[in-house]
């Protein structure tokens, strides 16, 4: 963990930072009381606010907590012991498993409730400017403090090290894309097989083969046209777009069909084609299901 004093140094917070910070002390005093009743009002608003702040006993401890931090930003005292209180700060909300989105939304309600009071209590625009300035700069370190220790701990789940699991991470990524590019070629492969397919289906049209020649080129159209929806599907993943399982069970529906297609021509397959029509139903609904859902 970097020293106070080299986290000051990255956001150029310096001495005259300190003097104005302590010569708002007086100012925010009047609204010290306000502060936890706003603060509270906005948190309150939080999807689980509920489960952090189960009781009365629970929120008055917090109340009495985030009223001296408040009062903290302001004391012009800004060293290892400030630093180790905001460490300890942070290190409660991750034993919480408080969300970090929930500390940065909090922060900026702080620092809109600091710009307010600056706005109404200090006339002269110039002076307003540093004294908003210097509140940013606590704030930032505020926030900066309080989030390093959600990386702490996500680090404190390396397994091997994290140069290690950082190179197998990377070599994951790039293996998995090597994959879906196998995966591309495959496909305009069987494109190709299933276009030869058609035109031998069109020759049993040419040898007067009529009826069996047209179920067959439509059953292969069918399957051309999944390779199509296959082949596109794969190409806006690897451009970044979800994994879309209706295009698969589309797959399985479309076989299906051609396999019926097939299996009309022989008469002694009614059995068969009844299970198919099923089949096709049951397959249809859950076509239905995934499209609704992704709507």
């Amino acid at each position: 963990m970097e020293t106070i004093e080299k986290i000051k140094s990255n956001y150029n917070f310096t001495s005259k930072d300190a003097r104005n910070l302590k010569h708002l002390a007086a100012i925010m005093e009047k609204y010290i009381d306000s502060f936890p009743v706003e603060f509270y009002k906005r948190i309150k608003g939080f999807e689980d606010a509920d489960k952090f702040l189960k009781d009365e006993e629970t929120i008055k401890k917090h109340q009495t907590a985030v009223k001296d931090w408040f009062s903290a930003l302001f004391s012009g005292e800004y060293d290892n012991r400030y630093l180790m209180e905001l460490e300890q700060v942070g290190a409660a909300h991750v034993k919480v498993n408080l969300s970090a989105h929930y500390v940065n939304a909090s922060m900026h309600f702080v620092r809109e409730f600091c710009w307010d009071i600056l706005e109404r209590e200090i006339e002269n625009d110039k002076e307003r400017y540093y004294f908003k300035g210097s509140v940013d700069k606590i704030l930032d370190i505020n926030l900066d403090v309080l989030t390093s220790s959600y990386i702490e701990e996500e680090m404190k789940h390396v397994f091997l090290s994290q140069k290690v699991e950082s190179i197998l991470v990377k070599f994951a990524n790039r293996f998995s894309y090597g994959l879906n590019l196998i995966l591309v070629i495959g496909l305009v492969a069987m494109g190709m097989m299933v276009v030869g397919l058609f035109i031998y289906d069109v020759t049993h049209i040419l040898d007067g083969n009529l009826e069996k020649g047209l179920l067959s080129t439509l059953g292969s159209l069918l399957m051309l046209w999944v390779v199509i929806e296959l082949v596109d599907t794969e190409v806006k993943h690897l451009k970044g777009a979800k994994f879309s399982i209706k295009v698969f069970v589309s797959v399985a529906l479309v076989s299906i069909i051609r396999k019926i297609l097939v299996t009309s021509l022989k008469t002694e397959e009614v059995q068969a084609q009844i299970s198919l029509v099923v089949a096709v139903a049951v397959l249809g609904g859950v076509y239905w299901l995934i499209s609704k859902v992704e709507k």
